[in-house]
């Protein structure tokens, strides 16, 4: 006798942007996960959409690094290749001055995770990856984490109300 398989079709505003290339309005989704193509990424579209790459190799993420800490006056390198974002994480810490380090960890977490909740609002909101509504979220977010007792952080963010010299 003949398997059946279950078939699921997806409307297009709930289809990553390589599927909804593919399709014309709906597309199946087999019940086997081999037969899906992995997940381009939502906010460029050019790769496979994983932890290192969203975090940290996308073109709208790595413009999101490069903004957070030009505005604090931070050179940090973010590579366009990488296969780990802790490596490149430790990279950073390590080569920071002492003093920044703590507040460098926790402005790494609040950015990751800023990302992270855009990526999903993209996802399960239909909402569009836009670059400043990240950086006002981000602003947003260190404003709290501040008032909630963040103090190295908020140290750090006072960097850039000093004129690099």
């Amino acid at each position: 006798m003949g398997q059946r398989v279950a078939v699921l079709l997806l409307p297009v505003k709930k289809q990553f942007p390589s599927q909804r290339k593919k399709s014309k309005g709906l597309i199946p989704l087999s019940a086997s996960p081999e037969a899906q193509d992995p997940p381009a990424c939502l906010f460029c579209d050019q790769a496979q959409e994983t932890a290192p790459h969203l975090l940290l190799s996308c073109v709208f993420t790595r413009q999101i690094w490069t903004l957070v800490f030009s505005h604090l006056n931070l050179v940090v390198d973010v590579p366009v290749n990488s296969s780990s974002f802790s490596a490149w994480w430790g990279k950073v810490i390590r080569a920071a001055p002492n003093q920044w380090r703590k507040g460098l960890n926790s402005l790494i977490i609040l950015v990751a995770w800023e990302i992270w909740k855009h990526r999903n609002s993209c996802v399960f909101e239909g909402v569009l990856p836009n670059s400043q509504v990240l950086l006002q979220a981000i602003t947003n977010e260190s404003t709290l984490w501040c008032l909630a007792g963040a103090s190295k952080l908020k140290e750090l963010l006072a960097r850039s109300l000093v004129a690099p010299s």
